[in-house]
């Protein structure tokens, strides 16, 4: 019993450390969730189930919310806001929906309802949201990076490179086109390309589907370790196992590659 109150208290310890660490700008709040993380993956080698892993991922958000409120409480919770163009937005959350849709417009617009910092920098505009709710309009083509602890993610109409982490929480998309690379711990994965330039997926919890038009031309791998995999194309060169599929969709021109733990991969004709 005493190892075992001496491991918790070691392991409460280095969460304070890394929350002062926080409290004092020295890491930020995506670093803060990531050192976290791996404090809970290592607390799950010592206990029984997995169950305990999960419960601490889940716990991160309201962890780091409540040490990095303070600076965020001079800040508007709801606010509309106008930028230029940008080639690029980043955006870091620590809780909350954030919704981006593509649009002919030639200026970015957001809605916010919600503590955020935003600034502009060099050709990329820099989004870091503690909370709320965000609805971003913006030129179809723009590339996003998102890295986000907990939330749901819906993404429309965009044409470019969508690179997202995820901690939990959905992720929807229709009507995209060009690259999509994502790495996620929980939670469903449900997008639609019209066309593909890149997909490289990687999931430990969750069930992932991919839309795609009929016309799209790919290489495809699909490998999960506990569930089903399900294409209603039909492959060229096709290869399946029980975890595995693997072949060609049309033309391999661009590549698909999907990996997931403890969930479902399903590739469905676009209707």
């Amino acid at each position: 019993m005493m190892k075992r109150e001496n491991l918790w208290r070691c392991i409460l310890n280095e969460r304070l450390r890394i929350l002062k660490l926080l409290e004092d700008g020295k890491i930020n709040a995506d670093e803060a969730a990531r050192l976290l993380e791996a404090l809970s993956q290592s607390e799950t080698k010592h206990t029984k189930g997995h169950h305990r892993m999960w419960n601490g991922i889940e716990a991160i958000p309201e962890v780091i919310a409540a040490a990095v409120a303070t600076s965020f409480k001079h800040a508007k919770e709801k606010e509309s806001l106008h930028f230029p163009k940008k080639k690029r937005i980043e955006f870091r959350g620590i809780s909350g929906e954030l919704i981006i849709e593509g649009s002919g417009q030639a200026a970015i617009e957001i809605e916010k309802d919600g503590f955020a910092k935003i600034k502009e920098k060099d050709n990329s505009l820099e989004i870091k949201a503690l909370s709320g709710k965000i609805n971003i309009s913006t030129p179809a083509t723009t590339d996003l990076l998102i890295k986000g602890i907990s939330g749901d993610l819906n993404i429309s109409h965009i044409i470019g490179m969508i690179e997202i982490e995820s901690v939990s929480g959905d992720i929807r998309g229709e009507r995209l086109s060009g690259s999509f690379i994502g790495g996620f711990v929980s939670g469903d994965v449900n997008i639609g390309y019209k066309k593909v330039d890149k997909i490289n997926i990687r999931s430990k919890t969750g069930d992932i589907l991919l839309k795609l038009d009929e016309k799209v031309e790919a290489e495809v791998y699909l490998e999960t370790e506990r569930g089903t995999i399900e294409c209603d194309f039909e492959l060229k060169e096709e290869t399946k196992k029980a975890n595995r599929l693997k072949g060609i969709i049309n033309k391999p021109k661009a590549k698909i590659e999907i990996r997931n733990i403890h969930g479902d991969i399903r590739i469905k004709r676009s209707s």
